[in-house]
C-alpha cells in the first residue's frame, strides 16, 4: 500500500512526538495510525507498553487485522481498549483501596459488575412499586422499559460528563419552558435515579455509571490508580476520539505529558455518538497537549462530483424551500428515484441493484440506509433481493433480543419443560414456537397442532402426544411433522422428570440435543443459531449478576426471567454483531449505524428522504441529552430555536458523514408517502429539491 507524503509525515515521525491529526473522513487518518502502529513496533517498542484507544471495540477493527498479520513470536502485543474497559479492570485491581473514598459499600465482598439487563431489572423493581403506589410518571406514555431506560441514561450521562448524579433534576428543570407538570416527571426520574444509586451501594452493585464514576474519580483522587497507567503505558495511539465521552478526554489529557509519544486522530464534522455522551468539542481540547497539530484535507474516497454535492447539501440545509422534485439525475454520481409506494420502491431499488451487480460491483459495495429500518421495510427488502438471488445482511442496534421469534419459542418450550414456573403459555405462543423448532412445518399445521395439544388436558402445561390425537388430525398434520413434534415432546417429558438446571444450561441442551438436529428447525441456520447463543449470553449475566445478588434457584431464575422478558424488561440488549463483517452481502442498516461502522461503499441508497427520523430525536420525556452535557451551561433555556439548531446540525452531519463515506454514487429513494401514510415534507428533502431545482434551472 502506497502512503501519500502527509501520511508518511505521520507513520514515520520521531518517537517521541505527541501529533493531534485531524480531517474529514476518508483522507487516510486511521490508515496513518494502523501504519504507525506498525512503525513503532518495527522500531522496537514492547507491545505491552503502547495503549490503543478507541471509542468503541468495532472501531478497532483495522488495527486488529493488522496485528493478526504479524509476527510476535516471543514479544507482546499492544492493549486494545475503551474507557469503559479500563474502567471496569482498574476496579477490580484496586477495589480494596477505592472503598476508602466509598464508604456506601461493604467491604466484606466484591462488587458486582451489572450489564445493562441487570441494570433495568433491578431499576425495575425498585421503580414499579412507586408508579403503582403512588402514582410516578403517571403523565408519561411510554412503555415501562424505555422509561427504565431513561433514568439509566440520565445516570450514565452524568457519569460521563462528570457531574454528580443529585444535579440530574436541577439541569433538566432549568432549561425546561414548557407545563409546569415537566418538573414533577424531573423530580420523579431523580428520585428513582437516587434510590438506584443507593441500592447499588447497599449491595456492591457497579452499574456502567456507577463504575464509569468511581474510575474517573479514582484518577485523580487515587495516585496509585493514575500510577498504573502511567507507569505501564509509554505509547499512544488514540482514533475516533471525536466519538469518546469527556471523561476519557480528561484522562487522555493527564496521560499525554507522561507519555513518550502520542497520536490523537480526530474526525472533523463527526461526533455521531452525541447522543450517548460523545463530545466532540472536548476531544478537540486535546489538541493544546499535542507539540505537532497536523490536518489531512485530500480525500482518498470521495469523488470530486460527490464533494461538490456535500457542499451543496450543506448550504441548501440553511435555506430550504418547497419544491416539486423531478426524477432525474443530478449529475453521475447522484440520482433520484421516485415510486408512489413502499412495496414499488422496494422492488425499484431491487432491480437497480442487480443492475450494479450485473456490471460488476461487489454486493459488498452497495448499502441501503434508512432513518429506521422497521420490521415490515426490512423483510420486502430481504424477500425482493432474496427473488433476484442477492445476498444481504441487516444489522438493526435497537432490534433487541426479546423482538426475535427464535427467544420465545425458546421460552415458550422452557416454561413446558419447566411446570413448577406454574407458567401457561397460551395456545399462540405454542404455535409460533412450533413453527420456529420443525423444520418446514406451515403455519396451519402449527395451529391446529397447538391448539390439539393443549384441548384434551387437564394440565395446561402438558403437551398431548402425538398419538393421542384424533386420526383426522394426525392425517392432516402428517406423521413427518408429527414425529419431529413427538422427538420435541419426549425430550421435554424426560428433562422435567430430572431436577432443574440453569436455564443458560437447559437452553444449550436444547438447542445442542433436538433443535439443531435433521429436521429441526435450527438445523443449518447460522442466524438462529447466533440469537440463542445471544439468549444462553444473556441468560448468563442475569444469573451471575442478578441471581447471585438475589440467590435465586435454578426454577426462581428461570421463572423471573421469563416474566421479565415478557414485561419488556429483559433481553433488551442488542444483537451484538457490531464486530461481524456483513461480507460479501448487501447491507442494510439504520443510517447512523452504518456511520458507526466506519467503512466506505461505492453505492448508497437513501430511503425515505422526506422522513423527519433523518434529524429529529426520539421521545423522551424523562431527558435531554444535550442539556445533560458538559458543554450545556445550567440555567440555559432549551427552546424551539434550540431543538431547530441540533436537527438542522444532526442533519448536516449525518448527510456530510454518510457522503464521505460513498465512493461512486447516492440514490435518493422517495415515495409519496411514508409507511404510516403520511406525507414526507422532511427537511433533508426540502434541501435536495433547492439542488436539484437550482440544476434544471441551469
Amino acid at each position: 500500500m502506497e502512503f501519500s507524503n502527509s501520511q508518511l509525515q505521520i507513520i514515520e515521525s520521531p518517537l517521541d512526538s505527541r501529533i493531534f491529526l485531524s480531517g474529514p473522513a476518508g483522507t487516510g487518518k486511521s490508515a496513518a495510525g494502523i501504519e504507525r502502529l506498525k512503525y513503532l513496533l518495527q522500531s522496537g517498542v514492547p507491545g505491552h507498553e503502547i495503549l490503543l484507544l478507541f471509542p468503541q471495540r468495532n472501531l478497532s477493527l483495522g488495527y486488529l487485522e493488522t496485528l493478526d498479520s504479524l509476527d510476535f513470536a516471543g514479544s507482546s502485543k499492544p492493549v486494545f481498549a475503551t474507557y469503559g474497559g479500563l474502567a471496569k479492570r482498574g476496579i477490580e485491581l484496586f477495589w480494596p483501596l477505592l472503598l476508602n473514598n466509598y464508604p456506601h459499600f461493604t467491604g466484606d465482598s466484591p462488587p458486582v459488575f451489572l450489564t445493562l439487563e441487570s441494570s433495568l431489572y433491578f431499576l425495575s423493581k425498585l421503580v414499579e412499586p412507586l408508579i403503582l403506589e403512588e402514582g410516578y410518571f403517571s403523565s408519561v406514555t411510554i412503555q415501562r422499559n424505555r422509561l427504565y431506560s431513561q433514568i439509566l441514561d440520565n445516570l450514565n450521562k452524568a457519569a460521563v460528563h462528570g457531574f454528580s448524579h443529585t444535579e440530574i433534576s436541577e439541569r433538566l428543570l432549568s432549561s425546561w419552558i414548557g407545563d409546569t407538570t415537566q418538573s414533577l416527571v424531573y423530580q420523579h426520574a431523580q428520585n428513582a435515579a437516587n434510590l438506584f444509586r443507593d441500592y447499588c451501594y447497599s449491595n456492591n452493585l457497579l452499574d456502567f455509571s456507577l463504575q464509569v464514576e468511581i474510575f474517573s474519580k479514582s484518577l485523580r483522587s487515587v495516585p496509585l490508580v493514575f500510577n498504573q497507567y502511567q507507569t505501564q503505558y509509554k505509547y499512544l495511539i488514540y482514533d475516533n476520539s471525536e466519538e469518546d465521552i469527556p471523561v476519557c478526554h480528561d484522562f487522555v489529557s493527564s496521560l499525554l505529558p507522561e507519555l513518550i509519544s502520542g497520536l490523537i486522530i480526530f474526525d472533523d464534522d463527526a461526533g455521531y455518538r452525541s447522543f450517548l455522551g460523545a463530545s466532540p468539542s472536548n476531544a478537540r481540547k486535546l489538541s493544546q497537549e499535542c507539540e505537532h497539530q497536523v490536518r489531512f484535507t485530500d480525500n482518498f474516497t470521495l469523488s470530486e462530483s460527490l464533494s461538490r454535492f456535500s457542499s451543496h447539501l450543506t448550504s441548501a440545509l440553511d435555506r430550504s424551500s418547497q419544491i416539486v422534485i423531478n426524477n432525474s439525475s443530478a449529475s453521475q454520481s447522484i440520482s433520484v428515484n421516485y415510486r408512489a409506494s413502499h412495496p414499488q420502491m422496494v422492488a425499484s431499488v431491487a432491480e437497480n441493484i442487480s443492475a450494479l451487480i450485473k456490471s460488476g460491483t461487489s454486493p459488498g459495495e452497495i448499502v441501503i440506509l434508512a432513518p429506521f429500518l422497521s420490521d415490515a421495510l426490512r423483510f420486502m427488502f430481504i424477500t425482493e433481493l432474496d427473488k433476484l438471488d442477492i445476498s444481504s445482511s441487516t444489522h438493526r442496534p435497537s432490534r433487541a433480543l426479546r423482538d426475535e421469534p427464535v427467544t420465545h419459542c425458546l421460552l415458550t418450550l422452557a416454561a413446558f419443560a419447566h411446570p413448577q414456573w406454574n407458567i401457561h403459555p397460551a395456545a399462540h405462543d405454542l404455535t409460533f414456537a412450533l413453527l420456529q423448532s420443525i423444520d418446514e412445518l406451515d403455519l396451519t399445521r402449527a395451529y391446529i397442532l397447538s391448539r390439539q395439544s393443549l384441548k384434551h388436558q387437564n394440565n395446561p402445561v402438558k403437551l398431548s402426544d402425538f398419538e393421542s390425537l384424533p386420526s383426522p388430525i394426525q392425517d392432516r398434520i402428517t406423521y413427518y411433522f408429527g414425529n419431529r413434534y413427538q422427538e420435541l415432546i419426549n425430550w421435554i417429558v424426560e428433562y422435567a422428570k430430572q431436577p432443574p438446571m440453569p436455564l443458560d444450561h437447559f437452553f444449550i441442551h436444547l438447542f445442542g440435543e433436538v433443535l439443531s438436529q435433521p429436521g429441526f428447525g435450527f438445523h443449518d441456520d447460522i442466524s438462529k443459531a447466533t440469537i440463542t447463543n445471544q439468549i444462553i449470553q444473556s441468560v448468563q449475566k442475569f444469573r451471575l449478576s442478578a441471581g447471585w445478588v438475589q440467590r435465586f434457584t435454578p426454577d426462581q431464575l428461570g421463572a423471573e426471567y421469563y416474566k421479565m422478558v415478557k414485561t419488556g424488561v429483559l433481553a433488551n440488549q442488542y444483537l451484538q454483531s457490531w464486530t461481524q463483517s456483513p461480507g460479501n452481502s448487501v447491507y442494510l442498516a439504520p443510517a447512523y449505524t452504518f456511520l458507526l461502522n466506519n467503512r466506505p461503499v461505492d453505492y448508497q441508497f437513501w430511503l425515505d428522504v422526506g422522513s423527519r427520523g433523518w434529524y429529529e430525536r426520539i421521545f423522551q420525556p424523562l431527558t435531554n441529552p444535550h442539556v445533560l452535557h458538559r458543554d450545556w451551561k445550567i440555567g440555559n433555556q432549551w427552546r424551539d430555536i434550540e431543538e431547530q439548531k441540533h436537527n438542522l446540525e444532526s442533519l448536516a452531519t449525518l448527510s456530510t458523514g454518510l457522503i464521505r463515506r460513498c465512493r461512486k454514487g447516492i440514490t435518493f429513494c422517495l415515495t409519496e408517502t411514508d409507511e404510516h401514510g403520511y406525507e414526507q415534507k422532511g427537511l433533508l428533502i426540502q434541501a435536495l429539491n433547492e439542488i436539484l431545482s437550482s440544476r434544471g434551472a441551469s
